[in-house]
């Protein structure tokens, strides 16, 4: 089992999670990491080894040891179903839908989730563009322990009853993952959703404020593209926004394959960007960077 997991490429797993390659030299591929919050990629990915380094970080490994960092746990069950949940192989793929469904994630324990008000995430999302009222009403904060330390982040629940969490140093998910959905504040049905990969990109459609009255639906991993199906059949308008790589461009494939011009791609409104959150981002540093002509 140990060796069928070591032998997923590490390309196709963080590909599966929304990570594409800034850079590829001969058999190096080059990320911004997925452990931390960066500009300059130095997250390595060594395809004929398939080992991977982080340079910021000073660690590196194969892709259990990349679970370990990514999941905050050395529970290697839990890590194998969640390597395989992601990224799966049929051989892994049966044993992870049986004998580990059931098993829960110990890496995080004593979870309490309590409204945002924590400076530092608040101000963590600030740096992202992201506004305290936006982020305190559709965000909530948790705290938890893992492997006898004490960690905060900012929590974004799915409909599973699982959290994405975020900081400055960790992208995660307690419980399982999935889809988030939700729908805008009205009386009666919408004709309109807007589709997400992150909830990052979600807070910074309200931010930019292009979603009103929109239903919205967060992947929350690209490898959920399948899940928002019978939530999409009865919308008329379907706008992606979506990223500007590989993984966006196939998931916007397989949903126009499915709903045809129902789906407009609206990642043309950030051609210059990755994601929605970078053009925000720019648009906040511009701003603050311009010199007043008043002055």
């Amino acid at each position: 089992m140990i060796k069928e997991i070591k032998s997923i490429p590490l390309a196709d797993f963080l590909s599966q999670l929304g990570h594409e390659p800034t850079a590829r030299k001969g058999t190096k591929l080059w990320y911004k990491s997925p452990l931390r919050q960066e500009h300059t990629p130095s997250f390595k990915v060594e395809t004929t080894l398939n080992c991977w380094y982080d340079f910021g970080l000073g660690r590196g490994g194969n892709i259990i040891d990349l679970a370990v960092e990514m999941y905050r746990s050395n529970d290697l069950r839990y890590l194998m179903r969640c390597i395989a949940d992601s990224c799966p192989v049929p051989s892994v793929q049966t044993v992870s839908s049986t004998s580990f469904q059931r098993q829960s994630a110990p890496s995080m324990e004593q979870l309490e989730v309590v409204p945002l008000e924590h400076r530092a995430l608040v101000a963590y999302l600030q740096e992202r563009g992201i506004p305290a009222h936006i982020a305190k009403a559709k965000c909530k904060e948790v705290h938890y322990s893992a492997n006898g330390r004490f960690y905060f982040a900012v929590a974004f629940e799915n409909v599973n009853g699982g959290w994405e969490l975020r900081n400055r140093y960790f992208k995660g998910c307690r419980g399982r993952k999935d889809i988030s959905y939700l729908p805008w504040a009205r009386d009666g049905p919408s004709t309109e959703c807007a589709v997400f990969e992150g909830f990052i990109d979600y807070l910074s459609a309200l931010t930019l404020g292009i979603i009103s009255g929109a239903d919205a639906i967060i992947l929350n991993s690209v490898v959920n593209v399948n899940k928002v199906m019978s939530y999409l059949k009865d919308y008329i308008t379907i706008n992606c926004y979506l990223d500007n790589d590989t993984a966006g461009r196939t998931a916007l494939t397989e949903l126009t394959a499915i709903y045809g011009s129902t789906v407009i791609d609206r990642s043309t409104l950030y051609s210059e960007f990755n994601d929605l959150n970078n053009l925000l981002v720019n648009q906040s540093f511009t701003k603050n960077t311009l010199p007043n002509e008043n002055k």
